[in-house]
Protein backbone atom coordinates (compact mmCIF):
# COMPACT_ATOMS: atom_id res chain seq x y z
CA UNK A 1 0.00 0.00 0.00
CA UNK A 2 1.49 3.26 -0.78
CA UNK A 3 2.55 5.26 1.73
CA UNK A 4 0.77 9.04 -0.03
CA UNK A 5 -2.34 8.32 -1.03
CA UNK A 6 -5.05 10.52 -3.00
CA UNK A 7 -8.68 11.01 -2.75
CA UNK A 8 -9.84 11.53 -6.38
CA UNK A 9 -13.50 12.50 -5.19
CA UNK A 10 -12.13 15.45 -3.51
CA UNK A 11 -9.28 16.44 -6.33
CA UNK A 12 -9.84 19.23 -8.42
CA UNK A 13 -7.22 18.93 -10.78
CA UNK A 14 -5.51 22.74 -9.46
CA UNK A 15 -2.13 20.63 -9.77
CA UNK A 16 -0.38 22.67 -6.90
CA UNK A 17 0.87 19.19 -5.11
CA UNK A 18 2.65 18.74 -8.56
CA UNK A 19 4.03 22.13 -8.47
CA UNK A 20 5.05 21.58 -5.09
CA UNK A 21 6.44 18.08 -5.69
CA UNK A 22 10.35 18.56 -5.84
CA UNK A 23 10.88 14.84 -7.35
CA UNK A 24 7.29 14.92 -9.81
CA UNK A 25 6.42 12.01 -8.74
CA UNK A 26 2.68 12.51 -8.46
CA UNK A 27 0.48 11.09 -12.09
CA UNK A 28 -2.54 13.22 -13.57
CA UNK A 29 -3.88 11.07 -16.17
CA UNK A 30 -7.36 9.70 -17.45
CA UNK A 31 -8.95 11.70 -14.99
CA UNK A 32 -7.02 10.00 -12.22
CA UNK A 33 -4.21 11.02 -9.54
CA UNK A 34 -2.50 9.55 -7.70
CA UNK A 35 1.44 9.17 -6.04
CA UNK A 36 3.79 6.96 -8.08
CA UNK A 37 5.50 4.68 -4.97
CA UNK A 38 8.85 4.17 -7.15
CA UNK A 39 9.50 7.87 -7.31
CA UNK A 40 7.99 9.77 -4.37
CA UNK A 41 10.47 10.09 -1.70
CA UNK A 42 7.53 10.32 0.99
CA UNK A 43 8.51 14.20 2.12
CA UNK A 44 4.73 14.81 2.48
CA UNK A 45 4.47 18.09 0.82
CA UNK A 46 1.90 17.69 -1.34
CA UNK A 47 -0.10 16.76 1.69
CA UNK A 48 0.73 20.25 3.39
CA UNK A 49 0.05 22.10 0.42
CA UNK A 50 -2.83 20.50 -1.18
CA UNK A 51 -5.90 23.29 -0.66
CA UNK A 52 -8.48 20.51 -0.96
CA UNK A 53 -6.98 18.16 1.33
CA UNK A 54 -6.93 15.12 -1.56
CA UNK A 55 -3.97 14.09 -0.49
CA UNK A 56 -3.30 12.25 2.93
CA UNK A 57 -0.62 9.19 4.06
CA UNK A 58 -1.55 6.24 5.72
CA UNK A 59 -2.81 6.31 9.08
CA UNK A 60 -1.59 3.77 11.99
CA UNK A 61 -4.09 4.45 14.59
CA UNK A 62 -5.87 1.08 14.18
CA UNK A 63 -2.31 -0.72 14.62
CA UNK A 64 -1.97 1.49 17.42
CA UNK A 65 -5.40 0.69 19.21
CA UNK A 66 -4.62 -2.91 18.98
CA UNK A 67 -1.55 -2.83 21.25
CA UNK A 68 -3.53 -0.57 24.11
CA UNK A 69 -4.10 -2.68 26.68
CA UNK A 70 -0.82 -4.76 26.20
CA UNK A 71 2.84 -4.28 27.07
CA UNK A 72 4.74 -2.16 24.28
CA UNK A 73 7.58 0.48 24.23
CA UNK A 74 7.21 3.75 23.00
CA UNK A 75 10.26 5.82 21.19
CA UNK A 76 9.45 9.36 21.65
CA UNK A 77 11.19 11.84 18.84
CA UNK A 78 13.46 14.51 20.15
CA UNK A 79 10.54 17.09 18.98
CA UNK A 80 7.95 15.33 20.97
CA UNK A 81 8.71 18.21 24.01
CA UNK A 82 8.20 20.76 20.74
CA UNK A 83 4.77 19.84 20.20
CA UNK A 84 3.16 19.44 23.27
CA UNK A 85 2.59 22.23 25.61
CA UNK A 86 2.59 19.44 28.78
CA UNK A 87 4.66 16.75 27.03
CA UNK A 88 5.45 15.06 30.69
CA UNK A 89 1.63 14.72 31.25
CA UNK A 90 1.49 13.09 27.67
CA UNK A 91 3.92 10.53 29.27
CA UNK A 92 1.60 9.86 31.63
CA UNK A 93 -0.98 8.74 28.85
CA UNK A 94 0.94 6.50 27.19
CA UNK A 95 2.02 4.33 30.60
CA UNK A 96 -1.58 4.16 31.12
CA UNK A 97 -2.38 2.51 27.97
CA UNK A 98 0.11 0.10 28.37
CA UNK A 99 3.52 1.48 27.86
CA UNK A 100 6.15 -0.43 29.63
CA UNK A 101 8.97 1.78 28.44
CA UNK A 102 8.65 5.56 27.22
CA UNK A 103 11.85 6.95 26.13
CA UNK A 104 13.29 9.48 24.61
CA UNK A 105 15.09 8.85 20.17
CA UNK A 106 17.47 10.60 21.40
CA UNK A 107 19.52 8.13 22.72
CA UNK A 108 19.61 6.52 19.38
CA UNK A 109 20.31 9.27 18.06
CA UNK A 110 23.70 9.76 20.33
CA UNK A 111 24.38 6.73 19.39
CA UNK A 112 24.30 7.13 15.88
CA UNK A 113 26.59 10.30 15.84
CA UNK A 114 29.43 8.19 17.55
CA UNK A 115 28.85 6.24 14.34
CA UNK A 116 28.41 9.10 12.11
CA UNK A 117 32.29 10.80 13.87
CA UNK A 118 33.73 7.43 13.35
CA UNK A 119 32.74 7.44 9.79
CA UNK A 120 33.78 10.95 9.17
CA UNK A 121 37.20 10.24 10.61
CA UNK A 122 37.60 7.12 8.33
CA UNK A 123 36.23 7.89 5.38
CA UNK A 124 35.78 12.19 4.60
CA UNK A 125 32.81 13.58 3.00
CA UNK A 126 29.82 12.26 4.59
CA UNK A 127 26.11 13.17 4.26
CA UNK A 128 23.81 12.26 7.22
CA UNK A 129 21.06 9.75 6.78
CA UNK A 130 18.38 10.66 10.23
CA UNK A 131 16.39 11.88 7.82
CA UNK A 132 14.79 9.27 5.50
CA UNK A 133 13.59 11.71 2.63
CA UNK A 134 17.31 12.21 2.17
CA UNK A 135 18.13 8.62 1.80
CA UNK A 136 14.89 7.95 -0.79
CA UNK A 137 15.99 10.99 -2.74
CA UNK A 138 19.06 9.61 -3.42
CA UNK A 139 18.27 6.30 -3.33
CA UNK A 140 15.61 6.90 -6.17
CA UNK A 141 16.96 9.65 -8.08
CA UNK A 142 20.68 10.19 -7.24
CA UNK A 143 22.97 6.85 -7.17
CA UNK A 144 25.75 8.77 -7.70
CA UNK A 145 25.67 9.78 -4.52
CA UNK A 146 25.19 6.73 -2.46
CA UNK A 147 28.52 5.51 -1.68
CA UNK A 148 29.20 9.38 0.40
CA UNK A 149 25.83 8.75 2.42
CA UNK A 150 26.71 7.39 6.15
CA UNK A 151 25.65 3.80 5.94
CA UNK A 152 23.90 3.56 9.10
CA UNK A 153 20.68 3.25 10.91
CA UNK A 154 18.57 5.98 11.30
CA UNK A 155 18.14 7.31 15.22
CA UNK A 156 14.81 6.09 15.46
CA UNK A 157 15.60 2.26 14.08
CA UNK A 158 19.26 2.49 16.37
CA UNK A 159 16.26 2.92 19.10
CA UNK A 160 14.24 0.28 18.48
CA UNK A 161 16.96 -1.81 17.95
CA UNK A 162 18.63 -0.75 21.58
CA UNK A 163 14.77 -1.00 23.47
CA UNK A 164 14.71 -4.75 22.10
CA UNK A 165 17.45 -5.84 23.44
CA UNK A 166 17.63 -4.24 26.72
CA UNK A 167 13.79 -5.04 27.29
CA UNK A 168 12.75 -7.96 24.85
CA UNK A 169 11.03 -8.32 21.78
CA UNK A 170 7.94 -6.43 22.81
CA UNK A 171 5.74 -4.01 19.85
CA UNK A 172 8.33 -0.50 19.60
CA UNK A 173 5.65 2.51 18.49
CA UNK A 174 7.53 5.58 17.51
CA UNK A 175 5.86 9.24 17.67
CA UNK A 176 7.44 12.23 15.90
CA UNK A 177 6.45 14.68 13.50
CA UNK A 178 7.75 12.83 10.33
CA UNK A 179 5.66 10.47 7.45
CA UNK A 180 8.57 9.60 5.80
CA UNK A 181 9.34 7.34 9.19
CA UNK A 182 6.75 5.13 8.24
CA UNK A 183 8.69 3.14 5.54
CA UNK A 184 11.96 2.99 7.25
CA UNK A 185 10.59 -0.66 8.79
CA UNK A 186 12.05 -2.62 11.95
CA UNK A 187 9.51 -0.22 13.97
CA UNK A 188 6.34 -2.10 14.59
CA UNK A 189 4.08 0.69 14.68
CA UNK A 190 5.18 4.45 13.45
CA UNK A 191 2.66 7.47 14.68
CA UNK A 192 2.76 11.40 14.24
CA UNK A 193 1.81 13.68 16.44
CA UNK A 194 -1.01 14.26 14.00
CA UNK A 195 -2.25 10.61 14.84
CA UNK A 196 -1.49 10.46 18.55
CA UNK A 197 -3.60 13.83 18.71
CA UNK A 198 -6.33 12.22 17.22
CA UNK A 199 -6.63 9.74 18.87
CA UNK A 200 -6.49 11.03 22.39
CA UNK A 201 -9.41 12.86 21.11
CA UNK A 202 -11.17 9.93 20.34
CA UNK A 203 -10.53 7.98 23.11
CA UNK A 204 -12.08 11.19 25.33
CA UNK A 205 -9.08 11.62 27.32
CA UNK A 206 -7.79 14.72 29.06
CA UNK A 207 -4.19 15.15 29.52
CA UNK A 208 -4.35 17.42 32.07
CA UNK A 209 -6.25 14.71 34.84
CA UNK A 210 -2.74 12.78 34.46
CA UNK A 211 0.55 13.82 36.57
CA UNK A 212 3.93 14.71 34.83
CA UNK A 213 6.17 12.03 34.32
CA UNK A 214 9.89 12.24 32.95
CA UNK A 215 11.05 9.61 30.44
CA UNK A 216 12.77 6.63 31.48
CA UNK A 217 17.02 6.34 31.26
CA UNK A 218 19.46 6.02 30.17
CA UNK A 219 19.29 9.46 28.88
CA UNK A 220 21.48 11.07 26.16
CA UNK A 221 24.01 13.76 26.69
CA UNK A 222 23.60 16.52 23.91
CA UNK A 223 21.32 14.66 21.14
CA UNK A 224 18.43 16.12 22.27
CA UNK A 225 19.43 18.91 19.50
CA UNK A 226 19.15 16.92 16.80
CA UNK A 227 15.64 18.10 15.45
CA UNK A 228 16.71 21.77 15.07
CA UNK A 229 19.30 23.22 12.76
CA UNK A 230 23.11 22.39 13.34
CA UNK A 231 21.77 19.72 15.69
CA UNK A 232 23.54 17.08 14.53
CA UNK A 233 26.20 18.62 14.14
CA UNK A 234 26.49 19.96 17.90
CA UNK A 235 26.11 16.57 18.63
CA UNK A 236 28.94 15.07 16.65
CA UNK A 237 30.91 18.13 17.64
CA UNK A 238 32.64 18.82 14.49
CA UNK A 239 34.68 21.67 13.76
CA UNK A 240 32.81 24.82 12.20
CA UNK A 241 35.01 25.01 9.02
CA UNK A 242 34.40 20.74 8.64
CA UNK A 243 31.01 20.80 8.32
CA UNK A 244 27.74 22.83 6.47
CA UNK A 245 24.14 22.20 6.99
CA UNK A 246 21.43 21.37 3.87
CA UNK A 247 17.72 21.98 4.47
CA UNK A 248 14.59 21.61 2.14
CA UNK A 249 14.85 18.96 -0.77
CA UNK A 250 15.46 21.72 -3.37
CA UNK A 251 18.80 22.40 -1.84
CA UNK A 252 19.32 18.79 -1.44
CA UNK A 253 18.95 18.52 -5.52
CA UNK A 254 20.90 21.49 -5.65
CA UNK A 255 23.36 19.91 -3.67
CA UNK A 256 23.09 16.24 -4.99
CA UNK A 257 23.25 17.26 -9.05
CA UNK A 258 26.00 19.37 -8.24
CA UNK A 259 27.81 16.96 -5.67
CA UNK A 260 31.87 16.87 -5.94
CA UNK A 261 33.31 15.56 -2.90
CA UNK A 262 36.46 17.20 -2.52
CA UNK A 263 40.04 16.28 -0.93
CA UNK A 264 39.05 18.28 1.97
CA UNK A 265 36.69 16.15 4.43
CA UNK A 266 33.54 17.82 4.76
CA UNK A 267 30.61 16.89 7.13
CA UNK A 268 26.96 17.40 5.87
CA UNK A 269 24.02 17.38 7.96
CA UNK A 270 21.29 16.69 5.82
CA UNK A 271 17.52 17.31 6.45
CA UNK A 272 14.63 17.31 4.09
CA UNK A 273 12.55 20.35 6.68
CA UNK A 274 13.93 23.40 6.52
CA UNK A 275 14.71 24.12 9.64
CA UNK A 276 14.99 20.54 11.13
CA UNK A 277 12.41 17.95 12.14
CA UNK A 278 10.34 20.69 14.65
CA UNK A 279 9.26 22.23 11.02
CA UNK A 280 8.42 18.11 10.15
CA UNK A 281 5.06 17.88 8.13
CA UNK A 282 3.24 16.31 10.98
CA UNK A 283 3.91 19.02 14.04
CA UNK A 284 2.08 21.67 14.83
CA UNK A 285 2.34 24.79 12.74
CA UNK A 286 0.84 27.45 15.21
CA UNK A 287 3.98 27.88 16.66
CA UNK A 288 7.08 29.40 15.53
CA UNK A 289 10.49 27.57 15.03
CA UNK A 290 12.22 29.99 17.61
CA UNK A 291 9.45 29.19 19.91
CA UNK A 292 9.75 25.09 19.23
CA UNK A 293 13.72 25.33 19.54
CA UNK A 294 13.32 26.82 22.74
CA UNK A 295 10.96 23.87 23.92
CA UNK A 296 14.13 21.68 23.26
CA UNK A 297 16.62 24.12 25.07
CA UNK A 298 14.30 23.98 28.15
CA UNK A 299 13.96 20.16 27.80
CA UNK A 300 17.12 19.82 27.66
CA UNK A 301 17.98 22.06 30.96
CA UNK A 302 15.66 19.96 32.84
CA UNK A 303 17.02 16.62 31.83
CA UNK A 304 20.72 17.51 32.60
CA UNK A 305 19.59 17.72 35.87
CA UNK A 306 19.17 14.26 36.34
CA UNK A 307 22.28 12.04 36.89
CA UNK A 308 23.17 10.37 33.30
CA UNK A 309 22.83 6.31 33.16
CA UNK A 310 25.80 5.23 31.72
CA UNK A 311 24.88 2.35 28.59
CA UNK A 312 26.48 0.43 26.46
CA UNK A 313 25.09 -0.45 22.82
CA UNK A 314 26.71 -3.39 21.14
CA UNK A 315 24.07 -3.45 17.59
CA UNK A 316 24.58 -3.80 14.16
CA UNK A 317 23.90 -0.41 12.80
CA UNK A 318 25.27 -1.23 9.56
CA UNK A 319 22.88 -0.17 6.52
CA UNK A 320 23.10 -0.78 2.93
CA UNK A 321 22.01 1.60 0.42
CA UNK A 322 20.56 0.59 -3.32
CA UNK A 323 20.26 2.56 -6.52
CA UNK A 324 16.38 2.39 -7.05
CA UNK A 325 16.22 5.28 -9.82
CA UNK A 326 14.29 4.07 -12.85
CA UNK A 327 15.90 4.77 -16.31
CA UNK A 328 13.95 5.93 -19.46
CA UNK A 329 15.00 5.89 -22.60
CA UNK A 330 12.89 8.59 -25.36
CA UNK A 331 13.53 9.32 -28.36
CA UNK A 332 14.02 12.78 -29.06
CA UNK A 333 11.75 12.89 -32.18
CA UNK A 334 8.98 11.59 -30.12
CA UNK A 335 9.91 14.38 -27.05
CA UNK A 336 9.45 17.09 -30.41
CA UNK A 337 6.05 15.18 -31.68
CA UNK A 338 4.37 15.75 -28.49
CA UNK A 339 5.55 19.39 -28.16
CA UNK A 340 3.90 19.89 -31.35
CA UNK A 341 0.52 18.29 -30.39
CA UNK A 342 0.65 20.78 -27.71
CA UNK A 343 1.13 23.86 -30.13
CA UNK A 344 4.58 24.18 -28.80
CA UNK A 345 6.38 23.63 -32.84
CA UNK A 346 7.95 27.38 -32.48
CA UNK A 347 10.83 27.57 -29.72
CA UNK A 348 8.77 30.93 -28.46
CA UNK A 349 5.41 29.51 -27.63
CA UNK A 350 7.99 27.06 -25.05
CA UNK A 351 6.93 29.29 -22.28
CA UNK A 352 8.35 26.80 -18.87
CA UNK A 353 5.85 28.91 -16.84
CA UNK A 354 5.70 25.89 -14.87
CA UNK A 355 2.15 25.92 -14.52
CA UNK A 356 1.09 22.90 -15.17
CA UNK A 357 3.59 21.51 -12.62
CA UNK A 358 6.75 20.63 -14.64
CA UNK A 359 9.60 23.26 -14.95
CA UNK A 360 9.62 22.95 -18.36
CA UNK A 361 7.99 22.19 -21.44
CA UNK A 362 10.58 19.61 -22.45
CA UNK A 363 9.68 18.08 -19.09
CA UNK A 364 6.23 18.46 -19.15
CA UNK A 365 6.30 16.14 -22.88
CA UNK A 366 8.27 13.23 -21.10
CA UNK A 367 5.52 13.28 -18.41
CA UNK A 368 3.31 12.50 -21.33
CA UNK A 369 5.28 10.10 -23.46
CA UNK A 370 5.42 8.05 -19.82
CA UNK A 371 1.87 8.23 -19.41
CA UNK A 372 2.39 10.68 -16.10
CA UNK A 373 0.47 13.63 -17.38
CA UNK A 374 -1.76 14.83 -20.53
CA UNK A 375 -1.47 17.82 -22.71
CA UNK A 376 -4.58 19.52 -21.82
CA UNK A 377 -2.27 20.02 -18.38
CA UNK A 378 -0.89 22.95 -20.60
CA UNK A 379 -2.33 26.23 -19.58
CA UNK A 380 -1.45 28.14 -22.90
CA UNK A 381 -2.37 24.90 -24.99
CA UNK A 382 -6.21 25.16 -23.45
CA UNK A 383 -6.28 28.70 -24.52
CA UNK A 384 -5.08 28.52 -27.86
CA UNK A 385 -7.23 24.90 -28.21
CA UNK A 386 -10.67 27.14 -26.80
CA UNK A 387 -9.88 30.03 -28.97
CA UNK A 388 -9.52 28.05 -31.82
CA UNK A 389 -12.75 25.63 -30.82
CA UNK A 390 -14.65 29.42 -30.03
CA UNK A 391 -13.71 30.60 -33.21
CA UNK A 392 -14.96 27.41 -35.24
CA UNK A 393 -18.72 28.03 -32.91
CA UNK A 394 -18.71 31.33 -34.03
CA UNK A 395 -17.79 30.88 -37.86
CA UNK A 396 -20.61 27.68 -38.10
CA UNK A 397 -23.50 29.39 -36.08
CA UNK A 398 -26.43 29.27 -37.79
CA UNK A 399 -26.94 32.84 -36.58
CA UNK A 400 -25.55 35.98 -38.51
CA UNK A 401 -22.76 37.52 -36.30
CA UNK A 402 -21.63 40.65 -37.74
CA UNK A 403 -18.67 42.92 -35.97
CA UNK A 404 -18.65 46.70 -35.99
CA UNK A 405 -15.71 49.09 -35.86
CA UNK A 406 -15.54 52.80 -36.12
CA UNK A 407 -19.12 52.68 -38.04
CA UNK A 408 -17.46 49.78 -40.44
CA UNK A 409 -18.36 46.15 -40.75
CA UNK A 410 -14.98 44.41 -40.29
CA UNK A 411 -16.05 40.61 -39.56
CA UNK A 412 -19.41 38.29 -41.06
CA UNK A 413 -19.59 34.77 -40.44
CA UNK A 414 -20.54 32.46 -42.81
CA UNK A 415 -24.48 32.89 -41.86
CA UNK A 416 -23.75 36.50 -42.36
CA UNK A 417 -21.72 36.28 -45.47
CA UNK A 418 -24.62 34.74 -47.57
CA UNK A 419 -27.13 37.35 -45.98
CA UNK A 420 -25.48 40.42 -46.90
CA UNK A 421 -24.18 39.27 -50.83
CA UNK A 422 -26.07 42.48 -51.79
CA UNK A 423 -25.09 45.95 -50.91
CA UNK A 424 -26.88 46.66 -47.51
CA UNK A 425 -25.75 50.69 -46.87
CA UNK A 426 -27.92 51.56 -44.18
CA UNK A 427 -27.45 47.94 -42.54
CA UNK A 428 -25.47 49.53 -39.58
CA UNK A 429 -28.19 52.42 -37.86
CA UNK A 430 -31.15 49.78 -39.27
CA UNK A 431 -29.32 47.64 -36.57
CA UNK A 432 -28.94 49.69 -33.95
CA UNK A 433 -32.40 50.97 -34.58
CA UNK A 434 -34.14 47.18 -34.44
CA UNK A 435 -32.05 46.52 -31.00
CA UNK A 436 -32.79 49.44 -29.25
CA UNK A 437 -36.11 49.90 -30.08
CA UNK A 438 -36.92 46.43 -29.62
CA UNK A 439 -38.28 45.60 -32.84
CA UNK A 440 -37.67 42.68 -35.47
CA UNK A 441 -35.40 43.46 -38.94
CA UNK A 442 -36.95 42.13 -42.05
CA UNK A 443 -33.81 41.78 -44.75
CA UNK A 444 -35.18 40.84 -47.91
CA UNK A 445 -37.66 38.31 -47.17
CA UNK A 446 -35.79 36.83 -43.84
CA UNK A 447 -37.14 38.55 -40.40
CA UNK A 448 -34.32 38.90 -37.70
CA UNK A 449 -34.05 39.25 -34.04
CA UNK A 450 -30.98 41.44 -33.15
CA UNK A 451 -28.76 41.52 -30.24
CA UNK A 452 -26.30 43.39 -29.05
CA UNK A 453 -23.23 43.59 -26.84
CA UNK A 454 -19.85 45.25 -27.03
CA UNK A 455 -16.39 43.49 -27.10
CA UNK A 456 -13.92 45.81 -24.65
CA UNK A 457 -10.66 44.39 -25.92
CA UNK A 458 -11.71 45.60 -29.79
CA UNK A 459 -13.62 48.08 -28.71
CA UNK A 460 -16.34 46.88 -31.47
CA UNK A 461 -19.68 46.32 -31.70
CA UNK A 462 -21.14 42.57 -32.14
CA UNK A 463 -24.55 42.28 -33.60
CA UNK A 464 -26.49 38.79 -33.45
CA UNK A 465 -29.44 38.54 -35.99
CA UNK A 466 -31.61 35.65 -34.71
CA UNK A 467 -33.79 34.19 -37.43
CA UNK A 468 -36.99 34.33 -36.64
CA UNK A 469 -38.63 33.94 -40.52
CA UNK A 470 -40.14 30.34 -39.84
CA UNK A 471 -41.94 31.31 -36.33
CA UNK A 472 -43.24 34.85 -38.00
CA UNK A 473 -44.86 32.21 -40.92
CA UNK A 474 -45.97 30.12 -38.40
CA UNK A 475 -47.86 32.81 -36.51
CA UNK A 476 -49.14 33.95 -39.64
CA UNK A 477 -50.81 30.04 -40.32
CA UNK A 478 -52.44 30.44 -37.21
CA UNK A 479 -53.92 33.18 -37.41
CA UNK A 480 -55.72 32.30 -40.91
CA UNK A 481 -56.69 28.66 -39.11
CA UNK A 482 -58.30 31.03 -36.17
CA UNK A 483 -59.87 33.21 -38.95
CA UNK A 484 -61.29 30.93 -40.72
CA UNK A 485 -62.55 28.69 -37.50
CA UNK A 486 -64.60 31.93 -36.21
CA UNK A 487 -66.04 32.23 -40.25
CA UNK A 488 -67.16 28.53 -40.22
CA UNK A 489 -68.61 28.72 -36.61
CA UNK A 490 -70.67 32.52 -37.56
CA UNK A 491 -72.05 30.51 -40.85
CA UNK A 492 -73.33 27.24 -38.56
CA UNK A 493 -74.54 30.14 -36.45
CA UNK A 494 -76.65 31.91 -38.89
CA UNK A 495 -77.97 28.49 -39.95
CA UNK A 496 -78.85 27.25 -36.58
CA UNK A 497 -80.55 30.81 -35.93
CA UNK A 498 -82.75 29.94 -39.26
CA UNK A 499 -83.65 26.37 -37.60
CA UNK A 500 -84.55 28.20 -34.16
CA UNK A 501 -86.90 30.98 -36.56
CA UNK A 502 -88.97 28.17 -37.97
CA UNK A 503 -89.53 26.18 -34.19
CA UNK A 504 -89.60 29.97 -32.36
CA UNK A 505 -93.20 28.86 -31.09
CA UNK A 506 -91.82 25.10 -29.44
CA UNK A 507 -88.66 26.64 -27.93
CA UNK A 508 -90.09 29.65 -26.76
CA UNK A 509 -86.97 31.52 -23.98
CA UNK A 510 -84.82 28.89 -24.97
CA UNK A 511 -83.77 30.06 -27.95
CA UNK A 512 -82.58 33.42 -26.66
CA UNK A 513 -80.93 31.44 -24.00
CA UNK A 514 -79.18 29.68 -27.04
CA UNK A 515 -78.43 32.76 -28.91
CA UNK A 516 -76.83 34.60 -25.90
CA UNK A 517 -74.55 31.55 -25.78
CA UNK A 518 -73.49 32.02 -29.10
CA UNK A 519 -72.75 34.86 -29.29
CA UNK A 520 -70.75 35.13 -25.85
CA UNK A 521 -68.58 31.88 -27.57
CA UNK A 522 -68.04 33.87 -30.60
CA UNK A 523 -66.82 36.83 -28.40
CA UNK A 524 -64.42 34.35 -26.58
CA UNK A 525 -62.85 33.26 -29.59
CA UNK A 526 -62.29 36.76 -31.41
CA UNK A 527 -60.85 37.61 -27.97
Amino acid sequence: MPLIVSNEVDCLYCYKCLRNCPVKAISFCAGKTHVQEEECIHCATCVSVCPQKAKGYTKNIEEFRKLCGKPFLVSIAPSFFAHYDEPYRIVSVLKSLGAEIVQETALGAEIVSKEYSRIFQERGTVITTACPVVVELAEKHYPSVLSHLANVDSPMVTHAKFLKKLHGELPVVFIGPCVAKKAEGTVDVVLTFEELDAFIEEEKMDPSRFDEQLPEGPYPSRARMYPVSSGINYTVQTQFDAHIIVEGVENLIELFEKFSPSERKIFIEASACHGGCINGPAIRKDLSLAEKRSRIVEHAKRMSQLQQSSFQAQLNLERVFAAKKKEHEIDEARIEEVLIEMGKADESKRLNCGACGYNSCREKAIAVILGKAEKEMCITYLVDKLKAATHKVVEESPNAIIMVKDGKIIYRNKTALNLLRSNHEDLIPRLRESFFKGQPLQIDSHVYYVKFFILPEEKADVYLLVDITKEREQEETLRRIKKETLRKMEEMLVKQMRVVQEVAGLLGETVAEIKVSFTELRKTLEE
